[in-house]
């Protein structure tokens, strides 16, 4: 009898985000398949805004889990769990891409010469601007994701009085600034700062409020530690 493999917070949160994308690719492409248009991406915005929140659900949960799963029997140290709040909302965040991309995409169809038949073959800047609003929706879902794991084990290790320890995906590709972070552990209910080390820039990406991600697409986490 073979045992199940049991899947690791990593692998958890790389499915939450191809679930992401599916759904995000999904809604886009039935948006603009009667004509590629602002209004178009405006009425998606609520379905949008849908599939990205229940992406970084699923990241809180993988993130509480990884807290919970090594703290059996641990009692808390505070009387009531609260919740970290991410750095911006999924609604704000979605909106801004959604109102963006329509005010784009209207401008570079009005740009547009009224026959093109007699045109070299070419990729019409609407088009541009649609392959743009995928990739940005892409990754502003593994942001949110991310943000929404980071941000439970964060809390729920405040809860337990657990300190934390800031890991990267540990494949060579790690940005200046979390490689300098990798490993820096920091007491219960405390944040990175930014590491001040050659090569880290002063100011940091104004959504990094002391949990990872440092940036857009940013895959670190942070572990709890006794």
């Amino acid at each position: 009898m073979t045992t199940p493999t049991q899947t690791t917070p990593a692998q958890q949160l790389d499915a939450a985000e191809a679930q992401a994308d599916a759904e995000i690719q999904a809604i886009i492409t039935a948006a603009v398949a009667a004509g590629l248009s602002g209004a178009a991406v405006l009425a998606v915005l609520a379905a949008l805004t849908g599939a990205v929140s229940a992406a970084a659900q699923r990241g809180f949960t993988v993130g509480a889990q990884i807290v919970l799963q090594g703290a059996a029997g641990r009692r808390a140290r505070m009387r009531q769990l609260v919740v970290e709040p991410l750095p911006t909302t999924v609604e704000a965040d979605v909106r801004a891409v959604v109102e963006d991309v329509a005010r784009r995409i209207d401008s570079a169809i009005a740009g547009e010469p009224p026959d093109t038949t007699t045109a070299p073959v070419t990729v019409s800047p609407a088009a541009v601007e649609l392959a743009r609003f995928r990739r940005r929706m892409r990754i502003l879902a593994i942001t949110k994701i991310h943000q929404a794991a980071s941000s439970a084990t964060y809390s729920y290790a405040r809860w337990l009085g657990l300190d934390l320890e800031w890991v990267t995906r540990r494949d060579g590709k790690a940005c200046a600034v979390c490689g300098a972070l990798n490993g820096r552990r920091v007491p219960s209910g405390e944040k990175f700062a930014n590491p001040r080390r050659p090569g880290v820039p002063r100011k940091l990406w104004a959504g990094f409020e002391g949990l990872p991600p440092t940036h857009p697409s940013c895959r670190c986490r942070v572990i709890p530690r006794t």
